[in-house]
């Protein structure tokens, strides 16, 4: 069984997305592409740009942010106003023509890439989608397994607390998504190690729960800061011993180049940690597939950690402005086949995630009081309000028998 462990369905970027505003939804996609390696690029011309001009730098939190208009637009376009003239950024492949990714539309790309099951990380840049992936799950419970999501900067209020234990306990969501850059809320006062959140990770480790980590060098950038805060992590997970864990989105190359770092060593000695191999997310950009280049980093993670603490995964739609869904998985077995068994190949392919789970469960309990039910809870999580014709990218607008139904 091929099973994706880092996979998004959300609905419509440009919208509420479980915000309150769509001002709020728009604060934290600026606050994810600050720094971000895909090119900023003038409407007008197409002509790159050096400087995004999206926060001022260094980064101190939201007020930091500029008031450059940001937002989304069609086929897999954010953008926003530099000076007078305005510049995009493809976050998402300009395949992605309403820039939504409903359940329905992961089964398809799912099924033709041969996957079986997907996990759905849920980061704040693509909304509040506790609610919404509640849904999804309890529609398709045997194909997808969700995560959780909270306010990190106020985990440990007891609003926080209960939302995290009715939406596991009631409304199936089987994980914790946990990003150390949402601290930005907080000017970076404290993070996820201070003491305050001691009755939160306790909560946790009460509901027998992993934590999916999404760490990034914040405040300040650079690989002093990843290492920072990846040290900050093990010291974490010292105090946590029982709450299982997964590094997302991997690390990179030139931190497995045989002499790794000391907090990317400790991290790794960890058995709590399942580390993902998540590469051409990043990678795909500047080098071709199968990307022959990681064989000697994957070889590194696979000696150093062994095949069952590692586990695929594809950042799945966004992955595909570099390569295919189908690319993105079959590069892990052409790099390691002939250098690692078929049965490891397998554990890393889908193995590891369920017995991290166990496997998806079927629809026989109820639906409790407390977790809002499907029809209670569409006005935050509407469609895509598409323009009466849709802008073609190469000029035009697209035939009215191309635009895709509302779902």
């Amino acid at each position: 069984m091929i099973v994706d462990s880092h996979a998004h369905t959300f609905p419509f970027l440009g919208d509420l997305s479980g915000y309150e505003t769509v001002e709020e939804h728009m604060r934290w996609l600026q606050l994810y592409l600050i720094g971000h390696s895909q090119p900023v690029r003038y409407i007008d011309n197409d002509e790159e740009v050096v400087d995004q001009g999206l926060a001022d730098l260094p980064l101190r939190g939201f007020e930091s942010l500029k008031p450059v208009h940001f937002r989304v637009e069609p086929n897999g376009r954010f953008v926003w106003e530099r000076g007078e003239r305005a510049v995009y950024i493809h976050f998402m492949p300009p395949s992605m023509q309403t820039n939504e990714s409903p359940g329905e539309y992961m089964l398809a790309e799912m099924a033709y890439a041969g996957i079986d099951v997907a996990v759905l990380q849920n980061a704040h840049l693509y909304g509040d989608l506790n609610q919404y992936f509640s849904d999804i799950v309890y529609k398709y419970p045997r194909k997808f397994i969700a995560l959780a999501q909270v306010d990190e900067v106020t985990a440990h209020h007891d609003t926080e607390i209960d939302k995290l234990r009715t939406y596991v306990q009631h409304g199936r969501l089987r994980g914790l998504y946990y990003a150390n850059r949402a601290f930005a809320k907080c000017d970076y006062a404290y993070s996820f190690d201070d003491s305050r959140f001691d009755p939160f990770w306790d909560t946790v480790a009460a509901l027998g729960i992993p934590v999916f980590w999404e760490l990034s060098a914040t405040p300040l950038g650079g690989s002093n800061s990843i290492l920072l805060e990846i040290e900050r992590l093990v010291h974490w997970s010292e105090d946590h011993k029982d709450i299982p864990c997964v590094y997302t989105h991997g690390f990179s190359p030139d931190l497995l180049d045989g002499n790794a770092p000391e907090p990317v060593a400790r991290l790794l000695a960890r058995d709590q940690f399942l580390i993902e191999i998540l590469y051409p997310i990043s990678w795909g950009r500047g080098h071709d597939y199968p990307y022959e280049e990681l064989r000697p980093p994957l070889l590194e993670l696979y000696n150093r950690v062994g095949a069952n603490r590692l586990i695929w995964g594809s950042d799945m739609p966004n992955v595909q402005r570099h390569c295919t869904y189908r690319q993105s998985l079959s590069y892990v077995t052409k790099l390691l086949k002939g250098r690692v068994s078929d049965g490891d190949i397998a554990k890393i392919l889908g193995e590891n995630m369920l017995g991290l789970f166990a496997s998806p469960r079927g629809d026989e309990e109820p639906r409790a009081v407390g977790v809002v039910a499907p029809s209670e809870a569409g006005s935050r999580y509407r469609p895509a309000d598409l323009p009466s014709e849709i802008p073609h990218p190469l000029g035009g607008t697209l035939p009215k028998n191309q635009k895709r139904s509302r779902q």
